[in-house]
């Protein structure tokens, strides 16, 4: 919903602020309105409320093109926002130089020594916004999409201006670094049918007798969800062979999306799985102690 109030606001202030600048300024003598830190600030107020506006305009022709709810947050309006505060930083440090009595456009131009030191020292926020930009516009994930970024998996809750939080399966927020996600690989599963859940484990040699008995197990393990979970679709694949451990991954679909139903599932798959390498040790066990 559009908050037209606060645009109307802004808007009389920004009016105001122009007229105080562009025209009282000029006309009166007061010394307060002729300082350079008063009209330093009038300016900076009038860069401010100008960005403001625009990015309300443009998220709201954006909502009003796609018919999607003005208040729904997705990759295009966090991307919008990244931008904005990245415009609105830039006027503040302009801000504190003209209020130090230095022109930042002769730091621009004079200073290039300086800006490259500065360039140095702050490469890695500069690669982290870059990349927030890209990611904010792309279609790789959006907000609730469930993914796997780096070694981390769970749903995308917010995407910054230089990093990325993620709501993983144990309810803890993860925050990455934008700069790290873009170089590491990324695995979108919402992009899949989202009725396929997938469960990842490794399980030693020794404690695999039987791969065919394994998936039996956990099968019979699900029986009481049977009637939320497509016949016939359970699959169990050996994704990897090593000397020390065996990659396995768990499959079934859901007739239905549901969230809660989905952690459910997985927490007592994942509770058998631990449970089946439990019995194995202790069946090892007990055949040595004879």
């Amino acid at each position: 919903m559009l908050n037209r109030p606060i645009i109307i606001i802004q808007v009389t202030v920004l009016l105001a602020l122009i007229f105080i600048k562009y025209f009282a300024y000029n006309t009166t003598q007061d010394l307060l309105f002729r300082h350079p830190v008063f009209h330093a600030l009038i300016s900076f107020l009038i860069f401010y409320l100008v960005v403001k506006i625009a990015s309300f305009l443009i998220l709201a022709y954006y909502s009003k093109r796609n018919k999607i709810p003005f208040s729904q947050k997705n990759n295009v309006h966090f991307g919008i926002v990244n931008i904005g505060n990245i415009l609105l930083t830039f006027g503040f440090i302009g801000l504190v130089l003209r209020v130090a009595g230095i022109d930042p456009l002769e730091i621009l131009t004079s200073a290039t020594i300086v800006a490259a030191a500065i360039a140095i020292v702050t490469r890695d926020y500069i690669a982290d916004f870059l990349s927030g930009i890209y990611l904010s516009f792309s279609n790789t994930f959006e907000i609730a999409d469930y993914v796997k970024l780096d070694k981390h998996k769970g749903r995308i809750v917010e995407i910054g201006m230089l990093k990325i939080k993620i709501l993983n399966d144990d309810d803890d927020v993860v925050i990455l670094p934008n700069f790290k996600i873009y170089n590491s690989d990324i695995i979108n599963y919402t992009k899949r049918d989202v009725r396929l859940l997938s469960l990842d484990f490794e399980l030693a040699p020794a404690h695999v007798v039987s791969i065919q008995d394994l998936e039996r197990d956990l099968v019979a393990t699900l029986k009481s969800f049977s009637e939320y979970i497509e016949p016939n679709s359970y699959k169990l694949k050996v994704e990897e062979i090593k000397a020390d451990y065996i990659g396995v991954k768990f499959q079934y679909k859901l007739l239905n999306v549901d969230s809660l139903l989905q952690r459910e599932i997985r927490k007592k798959t994942t509770r058998e799985v631990f449970n089946y390498i439990s019995e194995r040790i202790q069946s090892k066990n007990e055949l040595l102690n004879k």
